[in-house]
């Protein structure tokens, strides 16, 4: 009996000691990721580490509410090749590079609001609006899957699955080590998801990235549904927040998709429909005195040259150092006495323009 008694107590002892060291080795585990901290979630870089910036929709968040800025550069991958040094040169800002490829404007809204709540003062936002996210729900995000929800919210509990994250630790943490190691600096702006030396640009390029279905005979048509859609999309996702903030002077440009592009809403019949949604949006915008809005699809030398571009609509970085240029300097700027005007010479050019010239 004094044996079993004796087995018992060693058997509770070695179970005690078991979940002691378990929970010890957690927060070992933890204690590394959260001091290095790789996504930026506590606390910005540390001096003496060296990060690898290469993660846009995992290190963005941290990013915007940790690191010191004055101004922020956002939107899809159409902002992806904009280069913060230039930007800070032109503008005499301290620029951050925050983008989020294929984002609905509510993603990006989010987490310029976030910039906001964790106490930042912006200067400037320059911040694209993709043609293609226009005519969406006001709250359509990013499918499922993609996204890190537990970096984005609140809840101190649901860190567990960055802290206690096997991945994180083992990729992100032991990069940042290794980067380290290395030699390497942390990713630059200019750098981060810029993505120009990694393809090839001109019309050989692009031209196969697309096919044309059949011709459309009719032309379609905005839906009084759709331009409800637009309205409110605009207003919750760009100029709500622009109106909460007076201080801050928006930057807002629809990108200029290459003519391939415009090719498509030709075949399709959608010319008419893409280019009175963008009415209705530059109509609301242009009732906000903090936002300076513009397009350069206007710019067609710049379209029609697929040396530009290396699809339909993504073009290389010296667009981007173009478009900065003509940001500060008022160049294709938008307002109520000329919108109307540039609404109807985009109308006209890419109705007009000869497209089975692409194909020659």
């Amino acid at each position: 009996m004094e044996e079993q008694s004796r087995y018992s107590k060693v058997h509770i002892i070695w179970i005690v000691v078991t979940i002691m060291l378990t929970i010890i080795s957690f927060c070992l585990f933890a204690l590394i990721t959260v001091y290095i901290d790789p996504l930026f979630h506590y606390h910005k870089p540390l001096q003496g580490y060296e990060y690898p910036l290469d993660n846009e929709r995992y290190q963005n968040d941290g990013i915007t509410r940790n690191f010191e800025y004055d101004s922020i550069i956002t939107g899809t991958s159409m902002v992806e090749n904009f280069k913060t040094s230039e930007a800070d040169r032109i503008f005499g800002a301290d620029f951050i590079k925050v983008p989020f490829w294929g984002s609905r404007y509510k993603e990006t809204n989010d987490n310029l609001k976030r910039a906001y709540d964790a106490g930042k003062n912006i200067s400037y936002v320059i911040r694209c609006l993709d043609y293609t996210m226009l005519v969406l729900d006001k709250d359509a995000y990013m499918e499922e899957g993609v996204y890190p929800t537990y970096l984005y919210n609140t809840d101190p509990f649901d860190d567990v699955k960055y802290v206690l994250n096997k991945e994180i630790l083992l990729t992100y943490t032991r990069h940042v080590i290794k980067h380290t190691e290395a030699g390497n600096k942390t990713t630059s702006f200019d750098d981060y998801e810029n993505w120009n030396d990694e393809y090839t640009f001109g019309a050989e390029t692009v031209l196969p990235t697309y096919t044309l279905g059949e011709k459309a005979e009719t032309e379609q048509e905005l839906s009084e549904e759709e331009a409800v859609m637009i309205n409110e999309n605009i207003r919750q996702n760009v100029t709500d927040l622009a109106d909460a903030h007076p201080e801050t002077t928006f930057y807002l440009f629809f990108p200029p998709y290459s003519i391939c592009y415009w090719d498509t809403l030709h075949n399709d019949g959608q010319i008419d429909w893409r280019i009175d949604a963008e009415q209705i949006a530059i109509k609301e915008i242009l009732k906000h005195p903090n936002i300076r809005l513009y397009s350069f699809c206007d710019d067609f030398e710049l379209v029609c040259n697929l040396d530009n571009y290396r699809d339909q609509a993504h073009y290389g970085e010296w667009v981007n150092s173009w478009m900065l240029e003509w940001m500060h300097d008022g160049e294709h700027l938008l307002t109520e006495e000329n919108y109307k005007g540039y609404i109807e010479t985009i109308r006209k050019f890419y109705h007009s323009y000869d497209y089975s010239l692409l194909r020659e």
